[in-house]
Parts: structure tokens; C-alpha cells; sequence
């Protein structure tokens, strides 16, 4: 079933246009080290031009936190577009934000990025997020999320349905992120030190990840296999 959504205001749409420069001047150095001036240059470029129009399709959730993860997606849908004009795969542009975002993450200390995990499956914020995700299922990313019990292994367990993450990308003209689009929420948990394990496929139409306080994380087979490939200039 297709969800209606309505879609960020004009005024938020000229906000985040003044935005991406920002976001863009954060990859700058990473890409020209990687893919060197030239093709930097036509990356930024196309990113640019194409974001008006990926603004002009940003759903709403009227749910801070899934509105967030949204507004970044867009970002990366520009910068994915500038990439793929310039001759860089759609697996090339997920392993390039993976080592971005380690690389990024390196700069907190692991203590401070350990406590962060701890937090983050806490009592309080379990409790918080369980109110996220029934506000998001009343905004139409349909999310159910559990508490790990005494005796269960995981701390958490989130499953969303019709994900809007993915379509999204697919009204952007970019659904070829499928078989990666949880690479981002794979790389956090890394950073967490978390352990984390998808337990459905996106073709099933239902994506499930269990959390764990200890373990490690298990990166879906098609990342796996991006993660382990070279990128070439």
C-alpha cells in the first residue's frame, strides 16, 4: 500500500539548499584524496544542481528523529548523484560513506563513543524511542520496536515496514541503494561499539535489526562484499 506523505515546507527546502555547501566542503578532502580534482569538481557540481529537486520530494514525519535521518539521506542522494555522473559506482559511493563516517568516528574517543552505546540502549532511551516509533508509525513508516527481557539476547529489536528510507531513494531517482540502504544505521552501531544483526531482507518488505550491548556487528552480505572490494580512481 502507498503511503501519502506531505512533503518539507519551501521555507526548510531553502534552508537545507544553503546547507549542502557545508555538507559537501565535509567530503571535499576524502573525495580528492580518493578520486582526485577533477572528478571532485564534476561530483560537487552535479550535487548541487540536482538537490532542488531532491528537496522538492523530502516526506515529512512530523517525528524529529525520522525527519533527521531523512533530511541526511538527502545530502547523501545528492552527493550519490554527483558520484555516479562522475563515472563512481553505487558501490564505490556506500563504501566511500562507510569509510567516511569510520574515519569521522575516529576522532571521538572510544570511550566516549562506548559510553554512547550504553546510552543509547538504556532504560530511558529505550523508553523514548518506543515513542518515536509509534509517532512515526502514526506519520506512516509503520515501526515496531521491543525491549530486550531478562534471559533474551538482544537489548533491542526494531522492525519497520514499508520503509521509507528506501523509498525515498527510489523517488529520487537512486532505488539502486537497496541491497546497502542499512549501511548507514550498521556504521553508527559500529561507532557505538554495539553489536547488530539484520534478520530480514529488504525484499521482504520488512526490515528487522536486533541490537546487542555485547557482540559483533554482522554486516549484511552485500556490504560485506562492498566492504572487501577496492576503489578505483
Amino acid at each position: 500500500m502507498k503511503t501519502q506523505h506531505s512533503i518539507i515546507s519551501l521555507k526548510l527546502q531553502m534552508k537545507m539548499m544553503l546547507s549542502l555547501p557545508r555538507y559537501l566542503q565535509t567530503k571535499k578532502s576524502k573525495l580528492e584524496r580518493t578520486y582526485g580534482e577533477e572528478k571532485t569538481q564534476i561530483i560537487m557540481q552535479i550535487a548541487r544542481e540536482s538537490y532542488p529537486d531532491i528537496l522538492a520530494r523530502i516526506p515529512d514525519f512530523h517525528t524529529p528523529m525520522y525527519d533527521s535521518l531523512i533530511r541526511l539521506a538527502s545530502k547523501m542522494a545528492a552527493l550519490k548523484k554527483g558520484m555516479n555522473a562522475s563515472g563512481i559506482s553505487t558501490e564505490e559511493f556506500v563504501r566511500f560513506s562507510i569509510e567516511d563516517t569510520r574515519s569521522k568516528a575516529q576522532k571521538t574517543p572510544a570511550v566516549l563513543r562506548r559510553a554512547g552505546g550504553r546510552l543509547y540502549l538504556s532504560k530511558p532511551v529505550l523508553s523514548y524511542l518506543k515513542g518515536v516509533a509509534s509517532s512515526a508509525t502514526a506519520h506512516g513508516w509503520p515501526t515496531k520496536l521491543i525491549s530486550g527481557k531478562k534471559g533474551d539476547e538482544f537489548a533491542m529489536s526494531l522492525e519497520t515496514r514499508n520503509c521509507q528510507m528506501l523509498a525515498f531513494w527510489e523517488s529520487v531517482g537512486e532505488g539502486d541503494i537497496a541491497p546497502y540502504c542499512s549501511f548507514f544505521d550498521f556504521t553508527v552501531a559500529e561507532q557505538m561499539q554495539l553489536g547488530i544483526k539484520q534478520l530480514s531482507t529488504i525484499e521482504s518488505g520488512v526490515c528487522k535489526y536486533c541490537f546487542y550491548k555485547r557482540g559483533k556487528v554482522e554486516w549484511p552480505e552485500p556490504i560485506q562484499k562492498v566492504m572487501n572490494q577496492t576503489i578505483h580512481n
